[in-house]
């Protein structure tokens, strides 16, 4: 990890089914148009300020309300840099496949280390720990899908190229969905999904509930688009070393299940109304280190 290969695919599906998860009918996303999960303001929030704690609501009324500017810190900077970092590696990895069809893992290797400087142009690195962070990346991917190549060659050396390709790299990144039905963006992106219903984010930050309440507007989207329940979906919290040139993964397995959901809604409600009234809700009793609207609430505005 953070790259899943089809093995992890599988001990992940077998995890979740031994975690059981209810879910009230009532709340799954495809009934969207009946209370509560029926929006009762007229905006479109993004999915991304959910991930952030506001008991007061001031983020969306500082945002949608007054028109004011985030302010992004540096460590959601590097968390915005860690999934292009992710996705680009991945699809990267899938063009490999499909273009040069490496015969061996070890060839494989090869030509990703080959496109890991050009990437790193592209992504226009002018930070030494971003550097190091992209390429230790970078080498975990290039492990993990070679070693995932050789276990699928050993199988059949007659594999069709799209086969190959959906085993070796099983999920698709910055999946696109809509959610409008839910009072949500139009251009909602899931981090990363394997077909036909996983659902993973990465975090590199601290674990906390407002990231969870995200994931479950993600898997209520789903729902709502496809009409596939989503019980469980996985945040990949992906933590650097203090020079950043290594890092470790922690997996955990979400239930989406009642309490999380009327959570969502009570958030996602609570912000909308935020969003539509003049009055200034004030700030929370404790704020979130990692709100884009830090800096202004701090200088009283």
């Amino acid at each position: 990890m953070p790259f899943y290969s089809y093995d992890d695919v599988l001990r992940v599906s077998k995890l979740i089914q031994e975690i059981p998860c209810e879910v009230s009918e009532e709340l799954r996303g495809w009934n969207w148009n009946t209370p509560p999960l029926l929006p009762v303001h007229n905006i479109q929030l993004n999915v991304s300020d959910l991930s952030f704690s506001c008991e007061t609501g001031r983020l969306a009324f500082l945002r949608y309300r007054m028109g004011h500017r985030e302010q992004v810190n540096e460590k959601l900077n590097f968390g915005s840099f860690i999934h292009r970092a992710i996705s680009l590696t991945t699809s990267t990895a899938k063009s490999i496949l499909y273009n040069s069809v490496p015969r061996s893992g070890a060839e494989f290797y090869e030509m990703m280390l080959a496109k890991m400087e050009n990437v790193a142009v592209v992504l226009d690195l002018n930070n030494d720990n971003y550097v190091k962070a992209f390429k230790a990346l970078w080498k975990r991917a290039a492990l993990t899908y070679s070693s995932s190549l050789d276990r699928l060659l050993e199988l059949s050396k007659y594999l069709s190229i799209d086969g190959l390709v959906s085993r070796v790299v099983p999920w698709i990144c910055e999946f696109p969905i809509d959610g409008r039905l839910l009072g949500l963006g139009r251009a909602v992106r899931i981090d990363a999904l394997v077909p036909p219903s996983l659902i993973i984010e990465f975090k590199t930050r601290k674990p906390n509930r407002s990231s969870e309440i995200a994931l479950a507007a993600y898997a209520l989207i789903f729902e709502s688009l496809y009409k596939i329940p989503v019980n469980h979906a996985v945040i990949i919290y992906v933590d650097f070393d203090f020079d950043v040139s290594s890092f470790k993964t922690y997996e955990r397995i979400v239930k989406i299940d009642d309490p999380l959901r009327l959570e969502f809604v009570e958030k996602r409600d609570l912000y909308a109304s935020k969003a539509t009234l003049d009055l200034d809700p004030g700030l929370p009793g404790t704020c979130d280190v990692y709100c884009p609207y830090l800096s202004v609430c701090r200088d009283g505005s």
